[in-house]
């Protein structure tokens, strides 16, 4: 039977996508430092790029939790496959793209002037050794291009989704205790590094969603306001403390120096604005609007492609506007934002039209020829 798909997710997977483009766009005409103010103030939480990727790995492990949840049995080289066909060909397909701009990539002066890191990822030499290895996720060598960096995260997308159907059995053959334990003993004991936490949250959310959201419902009811500030506090933890705190107060301890524990506070806030999203039909109503359910659609595409059009495209604009005389900062980066969003759209809408569309259809189908569905786990392992 076919999951029915939960569309207001993907409008929240959406404005994810576009908080990261919009926080990648701050940091390459160094807004953070103009505009500080505003930086570290609530309103981050509206381009704060970090948190909206905890916000995809939280949302990733209740996705594909769920699509397990009601089945007997599920064939775990089915479920690889459509994660490669999902993920990989829209990926190689902008990686190709990039490499193609990047050799025709040179920094442009423009006033305002993009800063050193957004040119440092192009304005550099790329090999065919280093290049392979960015087609699977491998981050170049000191001194060579990286194309799409963002990528990093598409690497731990590929390993978690891997990892996530024993998740899923682990937790519904034990508890939450054991499961939370388990989840323990791997991050101090193993190493596995702290974006577990995040998928295991979308695993528990999925598993234990009626529980969990019936004692939400009732602190939401109580304290309404307090929770949505408690919310966008944890979300943007990296942002919203104080800067003493954060540059000085923390150079001094060992625990509050560790990135680990922001990764981790910002993963709450994540599971948190899920919640929240699940408990509010007004919230729902205005994500299942035609535009932010569209934006939803290419969400991956948008996270993948903007880079391309922040790097290469974004300042042969501001120079078009420079030479018509437009110098007006303010103005500049007003209209270079708008135009980094309309073209990073446009752009996603034909990538998942053309490519990443067509290609997870070929996926189910070559799954569906090859008769792959018999490679399943024994029936009694989903079992209570």
């Amino acid at each position: 039977m076919k999951e029915q798909r939960i569309e207001y997710l993907d409008s929240l997977r959406g404005l994810a996508s576009i908080s990261v483009v919009i926080s990648h766009f701050v940091l390459a005409y160094r807004l953070d430092l103009v505009f500080k103010a505003v930086n570290y103030s609530p309103l981050h939480f509206f381009y704060d790029g970090f948190a909206a990727v905890t916000f995809f790995f939280v949302l990733s492990g209740y996705v594909l939790a769920l699509s397990m949840k009601n089945r007997d049995q599920i064939g775990l080289i089915p479920f690889y496959l459509k994660r490669i066909f999902r993920i990989m060909p829209a990926y190689i397909f902008v990686l190709f793209i990039s490499l193609l701009l990047h050799l025709l990539f040179k920094v442009t002066h423009t006033i305002p002037d993009s800063s050193s890191w957004i040119n440092l990822f192009w304005n550099q030499p790329l090999d065919f050794k280093n290049f392979v290895g960015q087609i699977v996720f491998m981050k170049p060598e000191d001194g060579f291009a990286e194309l799409v960096f963002q990528n990093w995260s598409l690497l731990v997308e590929m390993q978690f989704s891997f990892l996530i159907p024993f998740l899923f059995l682990i937790y519904k053959k034990s508890n939450f205790y054991f499961f939370f334990i388990f989840n323990l003993v791997l991050f101090f004991c193993f190493n596995a590094p702290i974006y577990i936490f995040h998928f295991s949250l979308g695993v528990l959310l999925a598993m234990s969603q009626d529980y969990i959201l019936i004692n939400f419902k009732r602190i939401k009811d109580k304290y309404k306001i307090a929770l949505i500030f408690f919310i966008i506090f944890l979300y943007t933890y990296r942002y919203t403390l104080p800067m003493y705190y954060y540059y000085v107060l923390r150079e001094y301890s060992l625990i509050l120096s560790n990135d680990n524990l922001i990764w981790m506070i910002t993963g709450l806030g994540s599971f948190l604005v899920l919640l929240y999203c699940f408990t509010s039909k007004r919230l729902q109503k205005l994500l299942n609007l035609n535009f932010f359910k569209f934006i939803g659609r290419v969400s991956y595409a948008i996270y993948l492609t903007h880079v391309i059009v922040l790097i290469f495209f974004v300042p042969i604009f501001i120079q078009y506007l420079n030479n018509f005389g437009i110098k007006n900062t303010f103005i500049i980066l007003t209209f270079s934002l708008i135009f980094l969003l309309l073209v990073t759209v446009v752009f996603s809408y034909f990538l998942t039209t053309f490519i990443e569309a067509p290609m997870a259809k070929l996926g189910n189908n070559f799954i569906k020829k090859l008769s792959l569905q018999k490679y399943t786990f024994v029936k009694l392992y989903f079992q209570k």
